[in-house]
């Protein structure tokens, strides 16, 4: 018999999979680095908590993310490789394992990120968010502890995971009236207040994960989790210009993203292209930058590996050299009488023919 999921020791099967170690924990279960039996793939196996098992509709959560992670394919989603039942109920996903680190680890190294770095990111979630709010699906609990950070991966620089509690549209409910799945802290207004789930809350979610990049602590922020929940309803964010050096477009972004009203947040799709905008725009400003410089040896210095290294050269703004023109005589004149042709037919089109020297 499978042991419970806190007994899980490496050399346990799950499935086709052999266990080898955990490797994480959350809300709905452990996660665990396995490799395939026989072939040469590891995988990352989630497993429901036992006690889960037990409220209604919690098994199925776990089978509706298998389902969504199939059913949409896109580069910045986990694939699935199994989903099965263990012996004693409890519900398992086999998915990709990926190698990375959560936004919230590499947050809690560098504290904040520069702006560069967050309009990539901003694009990149916006561009898988694209993909899922087009089927219907609503992630509902977006975080940084949900944003694998992947750049040596040549597929997609993260991923987007745990789908346990996303909503699949009007018929996907898997929620009570009033209930509210999600992390208060990245909780949009109507979400917070139970009100209408939809796409809208998505996008609430990543304009606060932006902000907290940006400035290094989350727009609403309290002692207690009311006190949270009601700045989110009713308080307005401190001005992104004010906390960081980002520019002005980003900073507009971000605060449509956080707009109480879910009408005028932008979509996912125009968050992904106004995000390329800027990026675009910064790489236009270094090209320009680059071709008015230019690389040029103080005079009198031979530079060789060291004064290269420590800096005897300097960057000059290239100057426009003067056309050359060569000096006239002034007291050149011009001939006083004109050379024309003896007769009309040694004339030829632009060509001056000299006068014939007579045979005496």
């Amino acid at each position: 018999m499978i042991p419970v999921a806190s007994d899980l020791e490496p050399g346990s099967v799950v499935g086709s999979y052999r266990i080898e170690r955990e490797i994480g924990r959350g809300g709905m279960g452990k996660v665990y680095k396995a490799a395939h039996c026989v072939l040469p793939r590891s995988a990352a196996i989630k497993i429901m908590h036992p006690e889960l098992c037990r409220q209604p509709g919690m098994a199925t959560r776990m089978v509706q993310e298998a389902s969504i992670l199939e059913d949409i394919r896109h580069a910045g989603l986990v694939r699935v490789y199994e989903c099965n039942i263990l012996p004693d109920h409890r519900p398992y996903i086999a998915m990709e394992y990926v190698q990375g680190e959560t936004l919230t680890q590499k947050l809690g190294v560098a504290g904040k990120l520069p702006w560069t770095d967050v309009a990539a990111l901003l694009g990149d979630v916006a561009d898988v968010l694209a993909a899922v709010h087009t089927r219907g699906v609503v992630h509902r609990d977006l975080k940084p502890d949900n944003l694998i950070m992947t750049p040596a991966d040549p597929d997609y620089p993260l991923r987007l995971i745990d789908w346990g509690v996303a909503r699949l549209g009007p018929v996907g409910r898997l929620t009570m009236e009033g209930m509210t799945p999600g992390t208060p802290i990245y909780m949009s207004p109507e979400q917070a207040s139970g009100q209408h789930i939809a796409a809208p809350c998505d996008i609430y979610s990543l304009g606060v994960i932006a902000y907290e990049v940006l400035t290094g602590q989350p727009p609403f922020d309290g002692r207690t989790l009311a006190e949270v929940v009601c700045k989110h309803i009713t308080s307005k964010p401190a001005r992104l210009a004010d906390k960081c050096n980002a520019p002005a477009k980003l900073c507009e972004l971000v605060h449509r993203m956080l707009d109480k009203d879910p009408a005028r947040r932008p979509m996912a799709v125009e968050t992904r292209q106004l995000c390329n905008v800027i990026l675009r725009a910064l790489d236009t400003v270094s090209n320009n930058s680059d071709d008015d410089m230019e690389i040029t040896v103080i005079e009198g210095v031979e530079p060789g590996p060291a004064e290269l290294e420590f800096g005897v050269t300097e960057l000059l703004p290239t100057m426009r050299k003067p056309r050359w023109t060569p000096q006239l005589d002034v007291n050149f004149a011009p001939p006083r009488k004109p050379i024309t042709p003896k007769n009309e037919r040694d004339q030829v089109s632009g060509e001056i023919i000299p006068p014939r020297r007579l045979l005496r």
